[in-house]
């Protein structure tokens, strides 16, 4: 009890009075600024978070993210894409300076592949988380998502590298006949073409010159690596022939064709891999195509007028690139017999169903027929070209060459010898008579509306022909060449009569096409010219004169544009086989 008063009563008692204590003046305004400063963190610990939580829900990027100085912060996902794109249109386009060792040079960017991928930048913005504090220190500035064609790129500086570069020797094993040549490597210097993609991607689109060192190239592969080569694989490789053993039956391939097929060549940075020509293998083996079963392409046939596609049917092939590692294995030995088991894959067509399907060709798109005297020689030339175009398709935006397609006229190829123009005259050649294709071609393409690339005109005309829109070829220096410039394909079919032929293109349809003829004029008669030769063709002779004619583009009955195409013919003379007359002495 007593303890307990004497606690409360010194509660009770008044403190004892304290010594006041002076604060100097400079010492109250450090104490009032830091008060100050408190009192603005305080609120901004409060404030920021509502500020950022804001920003976040309602755009898409936070405050303070940067793009190569552009501020995409605050803006939603398509307002950055569309600011960062209009804000760096010229600077993407522009030529980006670089060095190239001690070279200067510029690249152009569209060039060698060199894109800014805007979408994927922003993306990579939107997805950046700048702390608190981080906008009062100017944010933080997000890397932009760049791609480069590396093979392009480096093909582009090469031209640059002048003569500090010197190209390394590439090792690789080569074969003179069956006998293993080593190609040891020797280093170089240039630039490095593992490196040069990453190097403009990081510095594409910043301040100054994209700097690409030139360095030491130093083949992967070594001496001894090729030396081992020669002694583990080369050599026992040749040795002996390797039997290939199939489903279907067995083949022998000769130590020739092993070397033939046998690649042991560098990539680019100068490392060997043991690789196996499937291609040259089966070129120098011939019984591989005995017991194998080619494909068939899928094609175009017309029925009832109306194209119709032919489907593919695949074929079926010893599977040599599968077996690689294990031909490659087997060729390591030179114990014999060495024998490698090898399945069947299928072998696709090249061409299928699908892919003519998809091409759009349903419909006629023009026709046109010339006729000629039956039973001349220059007819089966006519009907060996025709043969040979049948069939032919034109993909969208190709271009398509009549002597690329059918190649040289040659007897071998089942041409004639039979008349055509040539320096002025009509001589016998292999392939006579085909400008008549070429015109019948030319004309069902003129009425096709596609796009006129190359032709010209006979210097004679002959009536057989619609003068001016007609075409001569000549091997290989006149050729007939039309783009199609549609956007689906077009299928070229031809047929020929005793007295005819007639070319069809399908497709479809874009336009009507009328001709349209303007006078004849300059009108010039011909002259009559004796000719001493072996292979003289007499001619009756055809006047010359120049024309023009108008290609008509209608659509839904109305006249869209019309082409222009004129031509001057020579007058054709009158050629007499023989000598002439000796006029009479006066």
């Amino acid at each position: 009890m007593a303890t307990d008063l004497l606690s409360r009563l010194r509660r009770l008692a008044p403190n004892p009075p304290q010594e006041r204590r002076v604060v100097p003046p400079i010492v109250r305004r450090a104490r009032a600024r830091r008060r100050r400063r408190l009192t603005a963190t305080l609120t901004l610990l409060v404030a920021v978070p509502v500020v950022t939580a804001v920003s976040t829900y309602a755009k898409d990027v936070d405050r303070g993210v940067h793009v190569l100085g552009v501020d995409l912060g605050g803006h939603s996902r398509g307002e950055a894409v569309r600011l960062l794109r209009d804000t760096l249109r010229e600077r993407v386009t522009a030529a980006v300076p670089v060095r190239v060792g001690a070279s200067a040079a510029t690249v152009d960017p569209g060039a060698v592949g060199l894109v800014l991928d805007v979408e994927g930048t922003v993306a990579r913005a939107v997805a950046a988380t700048p702390g608190p504090f981080a906008w009062l220190h100017g944010g933080i500035s997000v890397e932009p998502v760049v791609r480069a064609d590396a093979t392009r790129l480096y093909e582009a500086l090469m031209a640059h590298l002048g003569t500090q570069g010197d190209a390394p020797v590439l090792p690789a094993v080569r074969f003179d006949r069956q006998r293993p040549l080593a190609v040891y490597p020797v280093s170089g210097r240039g630039i490095d073409r593992r490196e040069v993609a990453a190097v403009m991607e990081a510095g594409w689109l910043r301040e100054g010159t994209v700097e690409f060192p030139v360095v030491d190239l130093v083949p992967r592969s070594t001496k001894a690596d090729v030396d081992r080569l020669v002694a583990e694989l080369a050599t026992p490789a040749v040795a002996a022939p390797l039997v290939v053993v199939t489903p279907r039956g067995e083949v022998t391939v000769p130590a020739t064709a092993i070397a033939a097929a046998l690649k042991l060549e560098s990539d680019a940075d100068g490392l060997v891999q043991p690789s196996l020509d499937t291609d040259a293998l089966r070129k120098a083996v011939p019984a591989f195509g005995k017991m194998e079963v080619a494909a068939t392409d899928a094609t175009f046939t017309v029925e009832q007028g109306r194209p119709v596609v032919r489907p593919q049917v695949d074929g079926q092939q010893a599977d040599l690139a599968g077996a690689t590692p294990a031909i490659l294995a087997a060729l390591r030995t030179s114990a014999t017999p060495r024998r490698v088991d090898v399945g069947l894959t299928a072998k696709p067509a090249a061409v299928s169903a699908t892919r003519l399907g998809g091409l759009g060709v349903k419909e006629q798109l023009s026709s046109f027929t010339t006729k000629f005297v039956a039973g001349q020689p220059r007819v089966v030339n006519i009907r060996t070209m025709a043969e040979a175009l049948r069939g032919a398709v034109v993909l969208p935006e190709q271009t398509f060459s009549l002597n690329g397609h059918v190649g040289q006229r040659t007897h071998a190829k089942g041409y004639v010898d039979a008349p055509g123009i040539e320096d002025g005259k009509i001589k016998n050649s292999p392939g006579g008579g085909v400008s008549q294709v070429a015109t019948t071609l030319f004309n069902a393409v003129f009425y096709a509306g596609l796009q006129d690339v190359e032709h010209r005109p006979h210097t004679y005309w002959f009536d057989r022909y619609p003068s001016v829109i007609e075409a001569t070829v000549v091997y290989p220096s006149l050729d007939l060449r039309f783009r199609n410039d549609s956007p689906t394909g077009v299928l070229i079919d031809t047929a020929t009569t005793d007295t005819s032929i007639t070319v069809t293109l399908y497709g479809t349809k874009r336009y009507d096409i009328a001709l349209e003829y303007g006078p004849r004029t300059k009108t010039v008669q011909p002259t009559t010219t004796y000719l001493r030769e072996p292979d003289c063709n007499p001619t009756d002779g055809l006047p010359g004169f120049a024309q023009e004619a108008f290609r008509v583009f209608k659509q839904d009955g109305k006249e869209i544009r019309r082409e222009r195409f004129a031509w001057r013919y020579d007058p054709e003379p009158r050629f007499i086989c023989g000598t002439a007359p000796t006029a009479p002495a006066g």
